[in-house]
């Protein structure tokens, strides 16, 4: 399987189960993986038989700070859910995504969640 990789995509957002996170907010790093066939993106050098790394960045960060989430796997979810809606070349999504200055009382690199879906294991993509 051919693969897109974004690394630690920047985006400033509300999410938490705190009201200061919330009100606040702070950075998130997203990693994308995304699965698909570039085989005819890379023979023929064509943009449009692949997918903009940068309009998927701005997708991300449009999911990321169109709501607020209480949770980072909430927010991952729904990252996977509209990069299967808006892309249909798309067999496979998996999303990092850390939250380096979570507030749990502990010196910490960062808390993230890791989630792949496969195109195949939900009827509604």
């Amino acid at each position: 399987m051919d693969k897109i990789l974004i690394e630690d995509l920047q985006v400033y957002a509300y999410h938490g189960v705190e009201q200061a996170e919330k009100t606040n907010g702070q950075m998130f790093f997203v990693s994308l993986q995304l699965g698909l066939d570039l085989e005819q993106a890379g023979q023929k050098d064509d943009l449009n038989l692949t997918i903009s790394y940068a309009q998927v960045c701005k997708d991300v960060q449009q999911v990321l700070q169109n709501r607020t989430y209480n949770l980072i796997e909430a927010a991952a979810m729904n990252i996977i859910e509209h990069l299967f809606h808006t892309y249909p070349s798309l067999s496979e999504v998996f999303v990092q995504l850390k939250k380096p200055w979570a507030p749990m009382g502990q010196h910490l690199k960062y808390a993230a969640v890791e989630i792949g879906r496969k195109r195949n294991e939900r009827s509604e993509w």
